[in-house]
């Protein structure tokens, strides 16, 4: 769902997941003005539970080359978690009941490196624990729909990601 700038404007998410966006310094920044404030998105599984920080980012346009050096320090770092985790989402949409050609999002599947848990509105549950590597890629097809061709599915061995 695409999210206005708007600091602190709160959006309900999966069942009683709320979500909003808010404008302020995260705890690492030294150097504090107005200028340097960062958008925050935040989440909480209920209205009565504190809020937690996901990620942040600037207010400033990003170009081409400035997600050149992003996807380059995602994948080349040894410090980005994309390195050693494998995560794969789909949010699970319907047809609305009350309209012929709009949908909604009911839930969502993920996947994180062999565990693949599900969220219809309420509680996250674990379907399927993967073990192997052919496990984790038979769940692909069974749970996203993604099928890798041979080279895809022999592109993760080596890494620290890899199921043994």
């Amino acid at each position: 769902m695409p999210m206005p700038l708007i600091d602190g404007l709160i959006h309900q998410n999966l069942g009683t997941q709320q979500i909003r966006l808010v404008c302020d310094w995260i705890p690492l920044q030294v150097h504090r003005t107005e200028e340097t404030k960062l958008w925050i998105y935040q989440y909480r599984n209920s209205y009565d539970v504190e809020w937690n920080s996901f990620y942040s980012f600037p207010g400033v346009e990003f170009l081409d080359l400035d997600w050149a050096v992003v996807n380059f320090w995602i994948n080349e770092n040894a410090q980005s978690h994309q390195r050693f985790n494998v995560l794969v989402i789909k949010f699970l949409r319907r047809r609305r009941q009350d309209a012929d050609e709009e949908y909604e999002i009911y839930g969502k599947r993920m996947l994180v490196n062999g565990t693949v848990k599900e969220n219809l509105g309420g509680k996250t549950v674990v379907i399927e624990e993967c073990t192997s590597e052919s496990d984790r890629l038979q769940a692909f097809e069974r749970h996203f729909g993604i099928s890798l061709t041979a080279e895809e599915k022999e592109g993760i061995h080596g890494y620290v990601s890899e199921l043994v």
